[in-house]
């Protein structure tokens, strides 16, 4: 983000999403939208709090209302996937706080889902018995791009906006 966007951030609580415990939700006029939250002791070496268990679903309804004027509804689907399969392994395995971020810039759309975990996601395949440790395969298989911050603290993925825009 440039310092002009950052500098117009306003705290709001976006239409139909209720406000959780430890949450910051804030829109960027323009650019995307910013979610912080607080994880449960329960989460994280591989588990997820019960009460954490409904943040994929918040987020994906954040990311379907932030992306509610967009068409093709495939791409609103396949985002709330992508910010799904992140939030996931966020919580699985992060600790701290998890922020999700959402911009557009250059014709794309960029979800950064920040774990607060120096420990690099790993892409791995699972085998037809396993029941975890698809998030990462789904998310190179769904999105145009993705990685991993230097650091390991924020993994990103990227799809291309429908080029109609936004519908008025």
């Amino acid at each position: 983000m440039n310092p002009q966007t950052t500098s117009t951030l306003l705290p709001v609580h976006p239409v139909g999403v209720r406000a959780a415990p430890g949450a910051a939700f804030r829109y960027i006029p323009r650019s995307g939208v910013d979610v912080t939250f607080e994880r449960n002791a329960g989460s994280g070496n591989g588990n997820v709090d019960p009460l954490d268990r409904l943040w994929p679903r918040r987020v994906r309804s954040i990311i379907r209302k932030a992306l509610s004027r967009w068409e093709p509804a495939d791409f609103i689907e396949t985002a709330e996937l992508l910010a799904s399969e992140l939030v996931t392994n966020a919580l699985e395995h992060g600790h701290g706080d998890v922020r999700v971020l959402l911009t557009f810039t250059d014709g794309r759309m960029r979800l950064d889902v920040r774990d607060g975990s120096p420990e690099s996601p790993v892409l791995r395949e699972a085998s037809a018995l396993d029941e975890t440790g698809r998030g990462l395969f789904i998310v190179k298989a769904a999105a145009d791009g993705w990685g991993v911050s230097e650091d390991g603290t924020t993994t990103w993925c990227t799809l291309a906006l429908p080029s109609l825009g936004p519908t008025p």
